[in-house]
């Protein structure tokens, strides 16, 4: 008898280990609009409505708690395989009630309407709308939080800090006048750029480049425009190999050709846009590669070429040569 109560003990210690952590539930979370939300115990079905929160979940532990994201979701490869509820903004409303889901991961791109159906519908949703980097790593301790993967997602964001760190502690204190003139695009007919309020604005400030569009979002901007603003580099984001369409269409074209970033064949093509543009984990690699671009770009320090008057004992010299010369034209 002894022996069996042992063995039960045994399996009951296994299984508490194996399931996620229970204990800290039930948790109220506010979410990125605002909204307080009771999560009363660990999720097990989970529907994601776009592809960062997608990685985010993967990123923390909790991939394999998602049933189902969207048609974009294609990182990691195992989010190729979930279940579609439609697009990132066209959610077939219907599809996510029909996976059952204890959690709804939203992100404010969805649309009010379709989080706001979804709520009126008892889904617990929980939504993101990150506008900076601490918002990311916010965001990334929230879901880890929400899904009982705190130290994960802890130890993730404290990685990417560290490599965000590795990169802003080279160039935070760079003047303005020493930093490259930058133009990301996503698109040359019309030419779409990223402006003041995305993620590649935030990210080629972090990397030390100045981006030359203000305007917010993703504006529409005119030839004539790049011209004036005389780009020095030019980043070409399309996905799926759309990267260098952008590219080649830049190059080509004769009225960009005055640009010093054409002149100098400084137009680069982003390896995986995703990395760049999706508010998740990889978004580090972004800035890596974004800073790869800027930094070789950066003009010279005017205040490294030291004054050689400055130089630790010129004045003896100096004095010496002054000597010398006296001492020369009295011989002769």
């Amino acid at each position: 008898m002894l022996k069996t109560s042992h063995i039960v003990l045994f399996i009951l210690t296994v299984t508490v280990l194996l399931i996620p952590n229970t204990l800290a539930y039930p948790i109220n979370i506010t979410d990125n609009l605002g909204c307080t939300v009771t999560i009363e115990k660990t999720p097990i079905r989970i529907v994601s409505l776009s592809p960062c929160n997608t990685e985010i979940l993967f990123a923390v532990g909790a991939g394999d708690r998602v049933v189902a994201g969207t048609t974009y979701d294609t990182y990691p490869p195992e989010a190729v395989n979930l279940s579609k509820i439609g697009g990132f903004s066209s959610v077939n409303i219907e599809a996510v009630v029909n996976m059952s889901p204890d959690l709804v991961l939203a992100e404010d791109g969805n649309g009010l309407d379709t989080i706001n159906a979804l709520k009126s519908l008892d889904l617990k949703v929980v939504t993101l709308n990150p506008k900076t980097m601490d918002d990311i790593l916010e965001n990334i301790r929230l879901v880890g939080n929400i899904t009982g993967n705190d130290d994960t997602a802890e130890s993730l964001t404290a990685d990417m800090t560290q490599q965000i760190g590795n990169i802003t502690d080279m160039t935070e204190d760079i003047p303005n006048n020493r930093k490259p003139r930058v133009l990301y695009i996503v698109w040359h007919e019309p030419m779409y750029a990223a402006g003041a309020g995305s993620y590649p604005d935030d990210l080629i400030q972090m990397a030390g480049g100045n981006n030359i569009i203000q305007a917010q979002g993703w504006p529409v901007i005119s030839i004539e425009d790049v011209v004036d603003k005389n780009p020095q580099i030019i980043i070409c984001s399309g996905m799926g190999g759309g990267s260098y369409t952008i590219m080649e269409a830049i190059t080509g074209n004769q009225v960009l050709a005055q640009t010093d970033a054409v002149k100098n064949n400084k137009v680069y093509p982003a390896d995986d846009p995703n990395t760049i543009e999706l508010a998740g984990p990889r978004i580090v690699q972004g800035l890596a590669e974004l800073h790869g671009y800027i930094e070789p770009n950066m003009q010279p320090d005017s205040n490294a070429t030291s004054d050689i008057s400055s130089t630790p004992g010129f004045g003896m010299i100096l004095a010496l040569g002054m000597i010398l010369m006296v001492y020369s034209k009295r011989e002769r």
